[in-house]
């Protein structure tokens, strides 16, 4: 009964007819996005910011981007959820490498669809921030634990091109 019922929702996940008009809604919510500088918590040669932002359902998304802070071009970005955004999870070799660290985390009791939906307002986001294509926005799996599930179906439907 549970493999039946996992399918099911495989497929549900997995279908454009289900995320068409949430993808909308995502599209028309306004995100309200504020960046608020964290210069105690960077490092040399590096910008910290606190990213706030709403997701579609207005509920309070936050997250952390972590850059260096000299002018640069086509800067890759790493996604990637934690169950507390803070300083300390900042990947600082990878960000001296050149890398922009995106920390968040999903509000408490969040169902898996809006999960994603977070997923991609945040990359949308930091997309927005580093004034780059979202083709740039790596969604990092290997750490997400409970999230994982909801990078893959973001993944998903960025793949497929659906966003």
């Amino acid at each position: 009964m549970a493999s039946e019922q996992e399918a099911l929702l495989r497929r549900h996940f997995m279908d454009p007819d289900f995320w068409r008009p949430r993808l909308e809604r995502l599209e028309r919510a306004p995100r309200q996005l504020v960046l608020l500088p964290r210069p105690e918590n960077g490092r040399s040669g590096t910008q910290l910011l606190e990213l706030r932002l709403l997701a579609h359902d207005g509920e309070r998304l936050l997250a952390l981007l972590a850059r260096q802070s000299f002018a640069r071009t086509g800067c890759r970005i790493r996604l990637r959820p934690a169950p507390v955004v803070e300083a300390a999870a900042v990947d600082w070799p990878a960000v001296g490498a050149g890398l922009t660290d995106v920390i968040f985390a999903f509000p408490p009791l969040r169902r898996l669809e809006d999960q994603v939906l977070d997923v991609l307002r945040v990359a949308h986001a930091a997309c927005s921030v580093e004034s780059v294509e979202c083709s740039s926005v790596e969604l990092d799996r290997r750490s997400a634990g409970p999230a994982h599930d909801a990078l893959c179906i973001a993944e998903m439907i960025r793949a497929r091109g659906w966003v």
